[in-house]
């Protein structure tokens, strides 16, 4: 169709032909966007019930499972005349196919006399001479004392440098990491439940107890 050609009436009938289809094409596509937006109404609304059951269910079986281990770990003291920490537990059934395993993640925190031992660790280190045995002791031990990446020292770690210290035999270094260690103060971030147990072929697996953790 060669426009040049056309009349005046023909060009303005095409005009309103294409108008018209362009129209129609963005009210067909108003019509699909509006059927997109409901189908995911659909889905969120649908999915969410069932999920909120499910995260009930999930917080209400938690309360219960730390509910009936605390009348076990009650049972048990009685018994062996212990006091248990309430921080950490695991049970294992008889036949060692099932362990629960519950309490509390933990992250390490100190007071701000932690400070004062680290800085008296260092002034240690800072006064050694300088030979072989005490450079390897001074990289072990500024090793040990290097923060994570939220700059906070590891609990580990210092146990490892208790350990360094006492065997150096230096009476200060033993001194100053006593101080950072008496500066530890945990913090309890969140409650946990694991569960493993040994399929038929006796391999030991885990309990996926949460969306992320299942396959």
């Amino acid at each position: 169709m060669d426009i040049k050609n056309m009349t005046a009436e023909e060009r303005a009938t095409l005009k309103a032909q294409l108008a018209a289809e362009e129209r129609a094409e963005k009210l067909k596509r108003e019509e699909d966007v509006d059927a997109y937006k409901k189908l995911v109404d659909e889905f969120c609304l649908s999915k969410f019930n069932r999920l909120r059951v499910l995260s009930e269910e999930m917080r209400r079986l938690k309360e219960e499972v730390f509910a009936d281990a605390e009348l076990i770990i009650a049972v048990k003291d009685e018994l062996f005349r212990t006091k248990t920490d309430r921080h950490s537990n695991q049970f294992t059934t008889s036949d060692s196919r099932i362990t629960v395993a519950l309490g509390y993640r933990t992250n390490d925190g100190w007071d701000d006399t932690v400070h004062a031992g680290v800085e008296k660790v260092k002034t240690f280190i800072r006064s050694l001479a300088k030979d072989d045995d005490s450079a390897a002791l001074t990289e072990m031990v500024m090793n040990l004392l290097a923060k994570d990446r939220k700059g906070n020292l590891k609990a580990s770690r210092i146990l490892e440098l208790g350990e360094i210290a006492r065997k150096s035999g230096y009476r200060e270094l033993i001194e100053a990491v006593e101080i950072i260690q008496a500066a530890y103060r945990p913090v309890d971030s969140c409650q946990f439940i694991s569960v493993s147990y040994k399929d038929e072929k006796g391999v030991k697996r885990s309990l996926p107890l949460s969306m992320a953790a299942m396959e």
